[in-house]
């Protein structure tokens, strides 16, 4: 339920291609919005690094389309090379971009693979995070040529126009309402995961 809501709210908070203003807005913002280019928001980074001292990110750690990690990596060093990446930047997948591998990490590590790694630019990263997150950027975003092995046209993504809010206080504001909603329904997962595991401990136990 709550996924479902996150979905309605990324649909209500985000103008669709077409429409001038989100249809639900935070009180207290009434200026128009401003059409910018994804490529004028984000720095798209480029130093790698095949430092053994850094964890590795790579697409099979990723919870598809909930931008958390599936396993501890703090202690996964390898010296394969990859992008460097810091706290507060965005990675997302850009291969088969329909998966949804995205992540915002409160860590310094090295992206493997066909990841892109965004730097806001005079933008509130968070809200970044959020916007990649919408129908009109992953719309974009699955433009793809190819059918195997489907990738993300920089050039497209990057020229892109995406309405967003002009003040960086009302982009703040909407990107922690969603990250504390990320936030909850990452709470009622581990719960949920907790409870399955005792299932799976119960059903071991009484039954011989």
């Amino acid at each position: 339920t709550l996924k479902q809501m996150k979905k309605g709210f990324l649909q209500q908070l985000f103008p669709k291609n077409g429409e001038k203003v989100p249809r639900m807005r935070f009180t207290g913002f009434q200026e128009e919005l401003e059409q910018r280019k994804f490529g004028e928001m984000v720095n798209r980074l480029n130093k790698t690094s095949n430092s053994s001292g850094l964890p590795k990110v790579e697409f099979e750690d990723i919870i598809s389309g909930a931008g958390r990690l599936n396993k501890d990596i703090s202690n996964k060093f390898d010296n394969r090379k990859g992008v460097i990446f810091h706290p507060n930047n965005i990675l997302y997948g850009k291969l088969r971009p329909y998966l949804k591998n995205w992540l915002h990490p409160n860590f310094k590590g090295v992206a493997l693979g066909d990841f892109w790694v965004f730097e806001a630019s005079d933008t509130h990263p968070f809200f970044i995070y959020i916007l990649i997150q919408s129908e009109n950027y992953q719309k974009v975003a699955n433009d793809t040529a190819g059918t195997k092995m489907p990738r993300s046209d920089w050039k497209k993504v990057s020229n892109n126009n995406f309405l967003i809010p002009t003040e960086k206080y009302e982009q703040q504001k909407i990107g922690s309402f969603f990250k504390q909603l990320d936030n909850t329904i990452t709470l009622h997962q581990y719960k949920l995961d907790q409870l399955n595991i005792l299932k799976r401990s119960c059903l071991q136990n009484m039954f011989i």
